[in-house]
Order: C-alpha cells, then sequence, then structure tokens
C-alpha cells in the first residue's frame, strides 16, 4: 500500500465520520423544538443551524478549505452544547450536542490534514516521476 492510499483511505474514514457528525448536529439542533424542557426557541434551534446547513454541500463535495472553517465554526456549537448541559433538564441534550460538536471539529481537522498530505505526496510521486 503506498502512501498515497494510506492518506486516501483515512481521508474518507474521516469523511465518513464528518458527515454523521455533522447531520447528526443537525438533526439534534432542530429536534430541540420538541424534546427541550423549556422548549429552544425557534430562532435558537434553526437560526443556528443554518449555519450549519450552509456547510452540507461543501462536505459532501469533499471540500477541504470548507472543512477546515466548519471545525472552527463547530467550536461555537461545542460551547453551545457545554452551556446546556449545565442547565437544569438539560443535561444529556447538551452533552450529546457537545460530542457531535467535538466529532465534526477532530474530524474536519483530519479529514483536512489527511487529504493535504494525500495532494503532497501525489506531488512529491509526481516530481519523482518526471525527474
Amino acid at each position: 500500500m503506498t502512501e498515497i492510499e494510506i492518506y486516501r483511505q483515512r481521508k474518507r474514514l474521516f469523511h465518513v465520520w464528518l458527515r454523521i457528525s455533522l447531520f447528526g448536529l443537525i438533526a439534534l439542533r432542530v429536534s430541540g423544538l420538541w424534546f427541550l424542557t423549556p422548549p429552544a426557541t425557534v430562532m435558537g434551534a434553526i437560526g443556528l443551524t443554518l449555519i450549519l446547513v450552509a456547510f452540507v454541500w461543501p462536505v459532501l463535495k469533499a471540500d477541504i478549505k470548507a472543512s477546515l472553517w466548519l471545525s472552527f465554526i463547530s467550536c461555537l456549537f461545542f460551547t453551545i452544547g457545554v452551556l446546556n448541559a449545565m442547565t437544569e433538564g438539560r443535561e444529556v441534550f447538551g452533552i450529546v450536542e457537545s460530542v457531535l460538536a467535538a466529532g465534526i471539529f477532530f474530524s474536519a481537522m483530519l479529514f483536512a490534514r489527511n487529504g493535504y498530505r494525500e495532494l503532497e505526496a501525489k506531488t512529491e510521486a509526481l516530481e519523482q516521476s518526471t525527474t
């Protein structure tokens, strides 16, 4: 197995985890309208979630730069999840939200890291083959 194939395989694995975490966090945030006590406001549940929805298409296209931006934005949702975990009646919701946001952060960063390493390995292999 070549170095390029190793990075490609890792990139695919983290891309799958990124998609699962992103769609899970979107579903969880929207479900807050029905499952939270007291219920979340529409602006709180859907307004901030639109930021995540904006990243669905770039993530599905496996865009490396968009995944890096998404990792930074996931820190906001991690903070919101921690605040929800400290609120009475929202503990489980907040813990799940924090875990999903952390999953987005780590999988997006590792996806981008392996994507760039794959590109570097391809460039290096191309330079070696032409010389």
